[in-house]
C-alpha cells in the first residue's frame, strides 16, 4: 500500500471536515422541519429538539477542527 503525501492527507482531512459539517447542517434542517410539523410520531418532539442541540454542538466541534486544519501547518510528518 502506498503512503499518502502530507499534502494529500491535509486535503483529505479538509474535505472530510467540510463534508461532515454539510451533513450535520442538512440533518439540522431536516429535523427542524420535522419539529415544525410535530414529528412523525416515532420520536417525541422534545427528543428531536435535544438531537438538534447535540448536532449544533457537533457542528461547533467540526468547525473548530476545520479551522485548525485551515490555519495550522500539517506539512510535518505524523
Amino acid at each position: 500500500m502506498n503512503k499518502l503525501s502530507i499534502e494529500d492527507i491535509a486535503e483529505r482531512a479538509h474535505n472530510k471536515a467540510f463534508s461532515k459539517m454539510l451533513y450535520i447542517k442538512d440533518d439540522i434542517k431536516r429535523i427542524n422541519k420535522e419539529i415544525k410539523t410535530g414529528g412523525n410520531g416515532s420520536i417525541p418532539v422534545d427528543m428531536l429538539r435535544k438531537s438538534v442541540t447535540n448536532m449544533k454542538h457537533d457542528l461547533q466541534t467540526w468547525e473548530y477542527i476545520a479551522k485548525l486544519i485551515e490555519t495550522d501547518d500539517f506539512r510535518e510528518p505524523i
